[in-house]
């Protein structure tokens, strides 16, 4: 592992622990929090008392910090990593380059990524659109556990790959560009990688700490980055899941934090679109498996009269979308109910179960709202 990059090191050493959970910790909100009368013992029970390993959670509704808890020593000051859901801080990130003018959704990878030696020879056919989607077409192994000799994600990201985006450019066509959905952190990568070329030799960080970030106080944002000074889109966002709450609520507010705009109204809409390849709904034949995905996000439906036999949360409505990251991690966004659920834990085995949490938060907040005792 001499070879790693400090982004690889720091998350081992996130991964680390033996899975040991001190006491839950329950942190009073303050004069933000809204009336006591809101009960999460329900959700607090399912969260940090049976088998997960809950290290986080916060509810915000109307955008005030209704309930927050933590354990395994993680409070309200701690970072998290936030492995996948870092994929929808890129998309954030893309949405305002291409406001901007600094990428345009139909673009070519390649007009900021060229071809390596070794690319297929249609890689030029993948736009940023593409690769925003998930539907690059070229061949990905996101294997991590099950089959780590099979993998490409665990090379590109803790093998001695400098420049990630180029690996990812060099991998063969498995499918024409937009035809197929299939799930990919190199294509977040390589996303990443274009953006970085776009911004022509400008700090990406100080770029998104300029243009997202700071604006929408993510005060406690840490972005890691590849050898080649790329944004590791995949993977590699730390924060406070206050922090991942306040993104989440950027969204409901329509790309707006306070007085300041960060993301186009456009955007935000554009987000939860679900990606062409993933548009139709299809049968939920396991947990989690229905939905679909749009600008990486995760739809709780393919569309807004989908059957709740597609969700990929039956206890959701039907307008969530989602961030969501490996070991349990989510950021998620129900518009009809004005609330994020934001979670962090460490759940390898068996996969954390993201639905009752959902039913549980949801029965809180309905329920004060039928005593009237809610602002």
């Amino acid at each position: 592992m001499a070879g790693a990059s400090a982004m690889a090191l720091l998350v081992l050493a996130a991964c680390s622990k033996d899975g040991t959970a001190d006491p839950p910790v329950a942190v009073d909100a303050g004069t933000d929090s809204g009336p006591a009368s809101y009960d999460f013992k329900g959700l607090d029970a399912y969260l940090f008392e049976g088998q997960w390993k809950t290290e986080g959670v916060v509810v915000m509704k109307d955008g005030q910090l209704i309930h927050e808890k933590y354990a395994a020593g993680f409070d309200a000051q701690k970072r998290h990593i936030t492995y996948s859901v870092s994929k929808s801080f890129g998309s954030a990130l893309v949405g305002i380059a291409v406001t901007d003018g600094v990428l345009k959704l139909a673009d070519s990878v390649c007009k900021y990524v060229p071809a390596p030696t070794g690319a297929d020879p249609t890689y030029c056919d993948t736009t940023i659109e593409h690769l925003l989607h998930m539907g690059s077409g070229l061949k990905w192994a996101e294997e991590y556990e099950s089959d780590p000799t099979t993998s490409n994600v665990l090379p590109m990201l803790y093998g001695d790959e400098p420049d990630m985006g180029d690996y990812v450019a060099r991998r063969a066509r498995l499918a024409p560009s937009g035809t197929t959905w299939s799930y990919s952190s190199g294509d977040s990568n390589l996303l990443a990688r274009a953006l970085r070329s776009a911004l022509a030799g400008k700090s990406m960080r100080e770029w998104a700490n300029e243009k997202l970030f700071v604006p929408a106080k993510l005060t406690s944002a840490i972005f890691e980055s590849d050898r080649s000074g790329t944004l590791v889109f995949s993977s590699s966002v730390y924060m406070t899941p206050q922090d991942m709450a306040r993104f989440g609520q950027l969204y409901l507010d329509d790309g707006m934090s306070g007085t300041t705009r960060v993301l186009p109204s456009d955007w935000v809409k554009y987000t939860s679109k679900p990606a062409p390849p993933v548009a139709q709904p299809t049968p939920r034949v396991a947990k989690g498996s229905g939905g679909s995905y749009g600008a990486a996000f995760w739809l709780n439906a393919a569309t807004p009269t989908a059957g709740v036999d597609t969700f990929e949360m039956p206890s959701a409505p039907v307008d969530m979308y989602s961030a969501e990251g490996h070991w349990g991690q989510s950021i998620h966004i129900l518009p009809s109910k004005k609330m994020v659920v934001v979670r962090v834990g460490n759940d390898r085995s068996p996969t954390f179960d993201r639905d009752p949490m959902i039913k549980a938060a949801l029965a809180a907040v309905d329920a004060a709202s039928l005593t009237g005792s809610t602002k």
